[in-house]
């Protein structure tokens, strides 16, 4: 009985040791922006698990030994729970959610029957501080100074989507250009390693397909309505331009970010690599992405926090039907009578931002606000768009005002009628 729990004991001892290849030394190269980076020395019984024994490394000695430029150098585990931990480390594989990035700092040498290399690994510090803390790990009180993003800097959603050309279609795009298709899939997932949210658009259209709301023959009417439907704040086209000569090969992507709902743009960025002695496009988009992006990602990020706090422009037309005979802009609406214009131009003014808007024009059969400044966001908190915009005022004519009259919008466009 005696030999049975001993026996035990020790195998209860050596699941909660880790593996010897997790013992390494790990210290601090750089943090910023959410994210630090580590030099850790993996080792390994093959050349293709070093890379992932040193970021398991580094997350080991964060857990249980602490690292020296982190959490005052103390273990981040302040009540462990084994069955969690565990995941990181087993089959699980729970530690790779947390890198952002693993590059190889020396090649990999045979020590003592083992592969050995050092490798620059950046983990994603408070995305896996706030997970530890969401899973009682970790106290609150500990958890690591959230940097994630700059104070009062919004990261929006994006789309990546081809740049279309005269009579093309994202289907026909994605499907047969090799390269748009490398650009736009290097492109998002550099946005992926800075943990930006992006909405795959290769499965968005192809659910779409699904749904029967795409024709493949209608190339220009669809690829809008594709975009709004994408559910991204931001949309980013691509285009790529390829240089090859006996120096060697160069790219250049063409980027562009737009507002989903507007089509306004927020940014723009190109330029060329460097030659190299490549003709892969894969190699030659990630050098184009890891120059570019950066900077173009930044831009992105101030000029959508600027619209999410001014709030974005549409423009608004009201139309009177051709059968409604009694109907004109002067005409007496709603329960005090006034005319329609006026209810029409109250509304706008009350609820656009801080009363932003210009009128163009009114004439009996119709009426133009040139634009209206509509809020950042709704009464309820949520993100304000055109189509909420719209409904909340067609909710209005209808329910308050009494009016007939059917709406839609498309872009930064909001279209009225009204019948009798």
């Amino acid at each position: 009985m005696k030999k049975i729990s001993l026996t035990l004991l020790l195998s209860i001892i050596c699941m909660m040791l880790p593996a010897q290849e997790y013992l390494q030394l790990v210290s601090v190269l750089s943090e910023g922006n959410g994210r630090v980076t580590f030099v850790s020395t993996g080792i390994a019984d093959s050349k293709k698990e070093i890379g992932e024994n040193a970021a398991k490394s580094i997350i080991y000695t964060l857990f249980y030994q602490g690292v020296a430029g982190v959490n005052d150098g103390k273990p981040l585990i302040t009540q462990d729970n084994q069955v969690y931990t565990n995941s990181f480390f087993n089959a699980t594989a729970r530690y790779a959610f947390y890198v952002a990035s693993s590059e190889e700092a020396s090649k990999p040498s045979k020590v003592a029957g083992k592969y050995r290399a050092d490798y620059n690994v950046t983990i994603y510090m408070t995305r896996l501080m706030n997970d530890l803390v969401t899973n009682k790990v970790r106290t609150k009180e500990a958890s690591y100074e959230d940097i994630d993003e700059e104070e009062g800097i919004t990261k929006p959603t994006i789309t990546v989507v081809p740049f279309l050309r005269d009579g093309e279609s994202y289907d026909a795009v994605l499907k047969d250009d090799f390269d748009r298709r490398i650009a736009v899939s290097s492109v998002q997932d550099g946005f992926r390693s800075r943990d930006i949210v992006t909405r795959d658009f290769l499965t968005h259209l192809e659910q779409e397909k699904r749904t029967q709301n795409y024709e493949a023959n209608a190339a220009h009417s669809n690829a809008r309505a594709l975009l709004l439907s994408s559910g991204a704040d931001v949309y980013v086209t691509v285009d790529i331009m390829k240089d090859t000569n006996a120096q060697g090969s160069r790219v250049s992507l063409i980027m562009k970010a737009c507002e989903r709902v507007t089509g306004d743009v927020l940014a723009s960025k190109d330029g060329w690599t460097n030659r190299i002695n490549t003709t892969s496009t894969d190699a030659l988009c990630g050098a184009a992405v890891k120059a570019l992006l950066p900077s173009f990602l930044d831009d992105i990020c101030r000029n959508f926090t600027a619209r999410m706090t001014q709030g974005t422009r549409v423009a608004l037309r009201f139309s009177i039907d051709s059968g409604a005979m009694s109907m004109t802009m002067s005409t007496p609406v709603g329960p005090k009578n006034y005319a329609l214009s006026d209810v029409l131009r109250q509304w706008v003014r009350k609820n656009s931002h801080k009363g932003k808007y210009h009128i163009q024009g009114v004439v009996d059969e119709g009426m133009i606000f040139d634009y209206v400044q509509i809020p950042p966001r709704a009464a309820d908190g949520m993100m304000m768009d055109a189509g909420e915009f719209k409904f909340q005022l067609e909710e209005y004519l209808k329910e308050e005002i009494g009016l007939n009259c059917t709406s839609s919008y498309d872009g930064s466009t909001i279209v009225f009628t009204i019948f009798d």
